[in-house]
């Protein structure tokens, strides 16, 4: 196949890539570990694969929306920066190293959320969710998870159900609640100010190599300047013919004996010295065979 492929004219050389390409298609996969990475365990809490995975999704429902948006801007970013990197579009990848900054912007807000939700007063805002924000769907929910009745007790805005009335057994869930989204917030925020420095290193990468995927300098296109216009076409037109002018062809030799043939041929001319050449072509334009009128 490649040699009738280099017979019908094909060229298929295949240029190796350079080490700027190597670096960016390695930054752009990373992008797409951590992107993926933050999408699956998203979708996991939505669908309640994990343990406790309802208590996170009514604790911190706006968390969860933060991340589920932030990994579809990182996979978002990922597929526009792996195409241009293999189509060496420097469009698309300039487009990559521009939505690399709203990522980070979301990781930033998902990190800072919950490290301040965690660090100050979480079991005040426990207790002023519980009394305020949770509905009694969502406090059902919690009890049901953790394995609690009401937040203090059975008897403080307990939301009623199978196990959970005024004489259950069941402790109160300030402390389960407490423990849990210590623990969570933790590993959300810790996760996601670890991510931060790859991100960062990620941008620098793609700001350096982006313009150096391939060996052209540029867009490969000739600058304007050195553009051939009809006066340069003319110009070399001119020279090119004053060259050929001082250049005179070849005398044929004479025949040493008659043509065998008698038809004459129309489409040539003879001539049997160099004067009777000079004399025919003065009437040409430096003789070329062009006659003038």
């Amino acid at each position: 196949m490649l040699q009738e492929g280099e017979g019908l004219g094909l060229e298929l050389r295949v240029d190796r890539w350079t080490l700027h390409k190597w670096c960016l298609v390695l930054s752009v996969w990373t992008v797409f570990v951590y992107g993926a990475a933050g999408l699956v365990c998203a979708i996991l809490t939505w669908f309640r694969a994990w343990e406790h995975s309802d208590v996170m999704y009514v604790a911190d429902y706006d968390l969860l929306v933060l991340i589920t948006l932030s990994s579809c801007i990182l996979l978002l970013t990922f597929l526009v920066g792996i195409s241009g990197a293999l189509l060496n579009s420097r469009p698309l990848l300039a487009v990559y190293a521009l939505l690399l900054w709203p990522a980070l912007i979301s990781m930033l807000v998902i990190g800072y959320t919950s490290y301040k939700r965690a660090t100050f007063a979480l079991d005040r805002k426990l207790n002023l969710a519980w009394s305020q924000w949770y509905t009694p769907l969502g406090r059902n929910v919690i009890q049901d998870s953790l394995r609690c009745c009401g937040f203090y007790s059975a008897l403080h805005e307990a939301a009623p159900s199978k196990r959970c009335y005024p004489r259950t057994p069941l402790p109160g869930c300030k402390g389960k609640l407490w423990r849990f989204e210590r623990a969570n917030l933790a590993t959300i925020w810790s996760t996601v100010f670890s991510l931060v420095p790859v991100h960062i290193l990620n941008i620098f990468v793609a700001l350096l190599c982006a313009n150096h995927v391939t060996r052209t300098f540029g867009k490969g296109i000739t600058p304007k300047r050195y553009r051939l216009n009809g006066d340069d076409v003319r110009a070399d037109a001119e020279a090119l013919m004053k060259v050929l002018s001082d250049v005179r062809p070849v005398a044929r030799p004479g025949f040493t004996r008659a043509p065998s043939s008698g038809v004459f041929r129309e489409d040539k001319s003879y001539y049997d010295s160099l004067d009777e050449w000079e004399t025919e072509s003065q009437g040409d334009t430096m003789g070329l065979g062009i006659r003038r009128r």
